[in-house]
């Protein structure tokens, strides 16, 4: 009769190494690389989190977080611009600031989909639009 397979023990560095990594994927939201940074296998991360719910639970705050700040930037952007330098005959003029206007209107179809989603359209008369934004 065969034996049952034993779980191994989890030693006190690799549960530090859960929490490096759970850090790193907060960062950077990216399991790869944040798994190479702590070292360890993506596949042993998955398993991981599917046998042990605490690690779970650590994991799904971590890619909150990280969507998060990947919203922030996204707005930072759009709202703020990224300045590039300008160059004209090889010398530089001074700089402009570009804006993702493009951008900026996915973040608000995410955030207010009511309003700027494509299927719904405009809803509204134009005074309930202008009432969405403050305005009479």
């Amino acid at each position: 009769m065969p034996r049952p397979a034993r779980r191994r023990r989890i030693d006190a560095p690799a549960m530090k190494k859960l929490g490096t990594f759970l850090r790193h994927l907060a960062r950077t939201g990216s399991v790869a690389f944040a798994a190479d940074l702590v070292g360890l296998s993506r596949n042993t991360l998955y398993r991981r989190r599917q046998t042990d719910p605490a690690f779970a639970a650590g994991w799904a705050e971590a890619a909150a977080r990280a969507a998060d700040r990947l919203n922030e930037e996204a707005m930072r952007r759009s709202v703020s611009g990224n300045g590039r330098a300008a160059f004209r005959r090889g010398r530089r003029l001074g700089s402009i600031r570009d804006y993702d206007s493009g951008l900026l209107i996915r973040l608000l179809r995410l955030h207010w989909p009511a309003t700027y989603d494509r299927q719904g359209g405009w809803t509204g008369t134009p005074r309930d639009v202008w009432a969405r934004f403050g305005r009479k």
